[in-house]
C-alpha cells in the first residue's frame, strides 16, 4: 500500500531524488492545485536519469521544468479539444444535411432504419441484435428527450429535423451515424465535410475519412480526461497507410512502418488539412506552435526532445515556430 504524503513529504521525496525547486511555497500550490501524479509522474520522464535502478533526476532538473511541461501540454490539450469541436460540428452539419436532403425532416424519414447499413453483429444479454438497432434505440431515445430546442419543434412543428436532433448527440454516435450510412450518403458527408465534388471522392479519401474520424475522437478523449497528450499516440485507431495522404506528408511505407504518419500529434495536424473547415487545424497548430514557443523561452534545450515525442519534423516545427 502507498502511503498518503502531503505536499510538504511530497516535496522532501523529489528533493532525495535530486530534483531540485526554485520556490517552494509555489510547488506546493502547483502540488495542491494539480496533484502529484499530474504534474511529477506525467512527466518526469523526461528529467530523469536514463541508468540507474534507484529513480534521480539528471543534475540541475527543477520541479519548474516538469510545471513548464505540464503547462506546455496543457496549452496543447486545449488544442486538441477546440480543434475536435470544429470536427464535430462539421461532421454533424454534413450528416444532417443529408439525413435531410436525402430522406425528409421527419423523424419517420430520416430514422427509417432501412437508411441505414446493419453493421456488426452485437451480443447483448444473450441475445443477438446488430449495430443498427442499437444506434436507432439511441436516437429515438434521444427523440424523446423532455429539453430545449427538442420540446420547441415537437411543440410547434410537429417534427424534429435532423439539425436539431443531432445537435444532442456525442461525437461517438455521429461517428457510428457515419459508420452505418450507406455508400451515396457517405459519399455525401465527405464532400461537404472536405469541400470536395462528390465526383472527387476516391477510396483512398473514404478510408481517409473514416480513419480520420477514430483518431480525431481518441485524441478528443485522451484530452478530455486531462492525459498527456504531446505525445500520445492511439494504440487502437490510427491512419492505415494511404498513398493519397501519405504521399502529400512524405512519409515513406518504411517510414510508416515504424510508426510515423500513424496516430501522433503531427498526424492529427495534417489529416486536419483535408477538411474544409479550416479552423480546426488552426486552432490546433496556434495552440502547438504558441505553446511549444513560450515554453522554449526558457526550456530550448526541450525543442529537439517535443519535436521526437510528437514525430514532427525538426526543421519543419522551427519554421512553424518562425511564423
Amino acid at each position: 500500500m502507498k502511503p498518503f504524503a502531503d505536499e510538504t513529504k511530497q516535496i522532501d521525496i523529489l528533493k532525495s531524488r535530486n530534483l531540485l525547486f526554485l520556490d517552494e511555497d509555489k510547488a506546493k500550490r502547483v502540488l495542491m492545485n494539480y496533484g502529484y501524479y499530474e504534474v511529477v509522474n506525467g512527466y518526469k520522464m523526461f528529467l530523469l536519469e536514463d541508468s540507474g535502478t534507484r529513480e534521480q533526476y539528471k543534475p540541475g532538473a527543477t520541479f519548474e521544468h516538469l510545471t513548464a511541461l505540464y503547462e506546455l501540454d496543457k496549452s496543447i490539450r486545449n488544442g486538441v479539444i477546440q480543434a475536435s469541436l470544429e470536427i464535430e460540428l462539421s461532421l454533424r452539419t454534413a450528416i444532417a444535411y443529408t439525413l435531410a436532403e436525402d430522406f425528409g425532416v421527419e423523424q419517420r424519414q430520416y430514422l427509417y432504419y432501412k437508411n441505414f447499413r446493419q453493421g456488426d453483429t452485437i451480443w447483448s444479454d444473450s441475445q443477438p441484435t446488430n449495430e443498427r438497432a442499437i444506434l436507432l434505440n439511441k436516437l429515438f431515445h434521444l427523440e424523446n428527450r423532455n429539453i430545449e430546442p427538442l420540446n420547441h419543434y415537437r411543440t410547434n412543428h410537429g417534427h424534429i429535423p435532423p439539425w436539431i436532433l443531432l445537435k444532442e448527440s456525442t461525437f461517438g454516435n455521429l461517428k457510428y451515424i457515419f459508420k452505418l450510412l450507406k455508400g451515396p450518403q457517405k459519399d455525401k458527408v465527405i464532400s461537404i465535410c472536405y469541400g470536395i465534388d462528390i465526383s472527387d471522392v476516391t477510396d483512398n479519401l473514404r478510408s481517409l475519412f473514416k480513419d480520420t474520424l477514430y483518431v480525431v475522437n481518441s485524441f478528443r478523449n485522451r484530452a478530455a480526461h486531462s492525459g498527456r497528450i504531446f505525445n500520445f499516440k492511439s494504440t487502437i485507431y490510427k491512419i492505415r497507410y494511404n498513398n493519397t495522404f501519405h504521399n502529400k506528408v512524405e512519409i515513406t511505407p518504411a517510414q510508416y512502418r515504424i510508426g510515423l504518419g500513424q496516430s501522433d500529434l503531427y498526424t492529427l495536424s495534417k489529416i486536419l488539412d483535408y477538411f474544409d473547415n479550416k479552423k480546426a487545424k488552426i486552432n490546433l497548430d496556434v495552440y502547438i506552435s504558441y505553446s511549444i514557443k513560450k515554453h522554449c523561452e526558457n526550456y530550448k534545450e526541450d525543442l529537439e526532445l517535443l519535436a521526437n515525442e510528437m514525430n514532427y519534423p525538426l526543421d519543419e516545427l522551427k519554421q512553424e515556430l518562425k511564423e
